[in-house]
C-alpha cells in the first residue's frame, strides 16, 4: 500500500487542477457577465477568445452541447476594494453512483482575482490567463 501512494502522490502534484478534462470532444460556449462595472460589449470578445481556443484544441462548438464551458465575470468587495473574479467553469449532465440521480456537476473551475488599475486590459489578460490554463491541461491531460 505505501509503494502505491508513492506512485500515486506524485502524479496527483503534477495535475493542474483536480479536474480530468481527456475526452473532451464538444463544448458549448458561454460567456456571463454578472456585474454593471463590466460592459456588456466585452462579450463578443470573449466568446471569440472562448471559441478560438477550443478550435485550436480540435473542441467541437458548432450547435449546442449539453456540456457548457463558461468564462464567467463577477465582482466582490474585499473591505472598500472593488474586486474582479474571472472564472472559467465547465459543467455537464451526471449519474450519481449511489443513488443513480441525475444532476448537473461542475467538472473543471479555475478563477483568477484582480483589482485592476485598466479594467479593460487586466480583464482580457485574466480571461487570456484561464484559457491558457485550460489549454494547457487539456493537451497535458489528453496525449
Amino acid at each position: 500500500m505505501k509503494k502505491l501512494l508513492l506512485l500515486i502522490f506524485p502524479i496527483l502534484l503534477m495535475a493542474q487542477t483536480p479536474f480530468i478534462l481527456t475526452g473532451i470532444k464538444k463544448v458549448y460556449p458561454m460567456v456571463e457577465i454578472n456585474t454593471k462595472e463590466v460592459p456588456q460589449s466585452y462579450k463578443d470578445d470573449f466568446v471569440s477568445k472562448l471559441t478560438a481556443m477550443t478550435k485550436n484544441l480540435n473542441i467541437d462548438t458548432t450547435g449546442y452541447s449539453p456540456r457548457p464551458l463558461v468564462i464567467q465575470i463577477t465582482t466582490s468587495s474585499v473591505a472598500d476594494t472593488l474586486v474582479y473574479k474571472t472564472a472559467l467553469i465547465m459543467g455537464e449532465e451526471m449519474r450519481r453512483l449511489d443513488d443513480d440521480e441525475e444532476v448537473f456537476a461542475i467538472t473543471y473551475q479555475m478563477s483568477d482575482v484582480i483589482e485592476p488599475d485598466d479594467l479593460k486590459e487586466e480583464l482580457y489578460e485574466s480571461v487570456d490567463f484561464l484559457l491558457e490554463q485550460f489549454a494547457d491541461q487539456y493537451v497535458e491531460d489528453n496525449q
